[in-house]
Protein backbone atom coordinates (compact mmCIF):
# COMPACT_ATOMS: atom_id res chain seq x y z
CA UNK A 1 0.00 0.00 0.00
CA UNK A 2 1.51 3.16 -1.09
CA UNK A 3 2.32 5.88 2.13
CA UNK A 4 0.18 8.94 2.01
CA UNK A 5 2.43 11.88 2.33
CA UNK A 6 1.84 15.05 4.37
CA UNK A 7 4.60 17.83 3.71
CA UNK A 8 5.97 21.15 4.75
CA UNK A 9 7.80 23.89 3.11
CA UNK A 10 8.22 27.52 3.87
CA UNK A 11 6.35 30.51 2.21
CA UNK A 12 6.12 34.26 2.12
CA UNK A 13 3.51 33.74 5.12
CA UNK A 14 5.63 30.79 7.33
CA UNK A 15 5.47 27.44 6.92
CA UNK A 16 2.91 25.84 5.13
CA UNK A 17 2.03 22.37 5.39
CA UNK A 18 0.42 20.80 2.49
CA UNK A 19 -2.10 17.85 3.21
CA UNK A 20 -2.60 14.38 1.17
CA UNK A 21 -5.96 15.47 -0.41
CA UNK A 22 -3.83 18.73 -2.07
CA UNK A 23 -5.17 21.26 0.73
CA UNK A 24 -2.96 23.75 2.49
CA UNK A 25 -3.14 24.02 6.51
CA UNK A 26 -2.72 27.89 7.74
CA UNK A 27 0.82 28.73 8.00
CA UNK A 28 2.82 27.98 10.98
CA UNK A 29 5.36 30.52 12.43
CA UNK A 30 8.18 28.48 12.51
CA UNK A 31 9.72 24.88 10.98
CA UNK A 32 9.32 22.76 14.26
CA UNK A 33 5.62 23.83 14.62
CA UNK A 34 4.66 23.37 11.12
CA UNK A 35 6.47 20.27 11.27
CA UNK A 36 4.23 18.94 14.57
CA UNK A 37 1.38 20.01 12.71
CA UNK A 38 2.14 17.66 9.99
CA UNK A 39 2.74 14.81 12.23
CA UNK A 40 -0.20 14.89 14.02
CA UNK A 41 -2.32 15.44 10.52
CA UNK A 42 -0.28 11.93 9.41
CA UNK A 43 -0.94 10.59 12.73
CA UNK A 44 -4.48 11.51 12.86
CA UNK A 45 -4.97 10.06 9.08
CA UNK A 46 -3.35 6.56 9.91
CA UNK A 47 -5.02 5.73 12.89
CA UNK A 48 -8.69 7.09 11.00
CA UNK A 49 -8.07 5.11 8.21
CA UNK A 50 -5.40 2.84 8.80
CA UNK A 51 -3.13 3.62 5.41
CA UNK A 52 0.41 3.82 6.38
CA UNK A 53 1.14 8.10 6.14
CA UNK A 54 4.35 10.60 6.53
CA UNK A 55 6.11 13.79 6.40
CA UNK A 56 8.16 14.74 4.03
CA UNK A 57 10.14 17.83 3.76
CA UNK A 58 12.01 19.67 0.77
CA UNK A 59 15.59 21.12 1.79
CA UNK A 60 16.90 24.16 0.27
CA UNK A 61 18.86 21.86 -1.26
CA UNK A 62 16.36 20.45 -3.61
CA UNK A 63 16.16 17.03 -2.28
CA UNK A 64 13.04 15.24 -0.19
CA UNK A 65 13.77 13.99 3.28
CA UNK A 66 10.95 12.07 4.88
CA UNK A 67 11.03 13.36 8.62
CA UNK A 68 7.91 10.93 10.32
CA UNK A 69 6.15 8.32 9.17
CA UNK A 70 3.36 5.98 10.77
CA UNK A 71 2.39 2.40 9.46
Amino acid sequence: MERELFSIEQSARGWVVHTVNGGNEPPDPTPLQALEHAERLACARHNSTGRPTGVKVRMRCGDTVLVACHG
